[in-house]
């Protein structure tokens, strides 16, 4: 498979449905079992895991989605008050303006930290452009008439907004040294170098679903505690050093 694939690319299924991990299942195996061979604590957690994960759209980019309550300029808040998005933005100060600066003084497990905004259109698209030659974009799209963003908001019949985060790593992109508190599997990088290392999908796995949670508490809804599987860490980190490889070997 060439470095920048044409077409996008489902990470084999494993990332955006349950078809690689029911493959993965024996006869002697239940659900839980095989979750936790995942390092995550139940069958619940595997499927929440599974519906928020990432797409690898080609070798060097990882999208995640997030569906949440209110109209695009109502949810767009959550870029732009700064107070809002450093909650779930690793703690981001910016100028927020077309060409500012801007800095993740949070970031870790070796996220791009600082760099500029490229692109910015309210209510729409904002861009990140690091220093490193990554880069992070934003979308912010009406998804009320869509029937999967109402399964995702039961029992809401007010506006719905799908929030796209979409990571795009550099041609270059390689294992740094040894990041301080970093583990071997947070630097792994399956596919080589100009592909994303695994600590960083999963940070911002988590950024995503940290985003999502914030906008559910905002509008007062239910968000559900197996979607809680988001925020650890610890356990995205080890799902997706198994999860990624099945992708770069295709």
């Amino acid at each position: 498979m060439v470095a920048d694939d044409p077409q996008p690319v489902p990470l084999k299924g494993a990332i955006t449905n349950l078809n690689w991990f029911d493959a993965q299942r024996k006869h002697y195996e239940t659900p839980d079992q095989i979750a936790r061979r995942f390092k995550l604590p139940d069958d619940d957690a595997m499927r929440a895991f599974c519906h928020g994960a990432a797409s690898m759209l080609d070798r060097r980019t990882a999208q995640f989605i997030r569906r949440v309550p209110g109209a695009p300029e109502d949810a767009w808040c959550f870029l732009a008050d700064t107070g809002k998005a450093r909650q779930w933005l690793f703690g981001v100060e910016w100028e927020f303006r077309p060409g500012g600066a801007f800095r993740l003084p949070k970031a870790g497990a070796g996220v791009a930290a600082q760099g500029l905004i490229a692109e910015l259109h309210p209510d729409e698209v904002l861009e990140l452009a690091a220093e490193d030659g990554s880069t992070v974009r934003f979308e912010a799209i009406d998804a009320s008439g869509s029937a999967r963003a109402r399964r995702d908001i039961p029992n809401y019949a007010g506006a719905i907004t799908e929030f796209r985060v979409t990571n795009r790593v550099p041609e270059t992109a390689g294992v740094p040294e040894r990041l301080r508190e970093t583990t071997a599997e947070q630097i792994a990088q399956p596919g080589g170098t100009g592909t994303h290392r695994v600590g960083v999908v999963a940070a911002w796995h988590r950024a995503a679903s940290l985003l999502q949670k914030l906008a559910f508490e905002e509008a007062n809804l239910f968000w559900p505690a197996e979607q809680a599987i988001g925020l650890n860490l610890e356990a995205l980190v080890a799902a997706y050093s198994k999860l990624m490889p099945a992708y770069y070997k295709a």
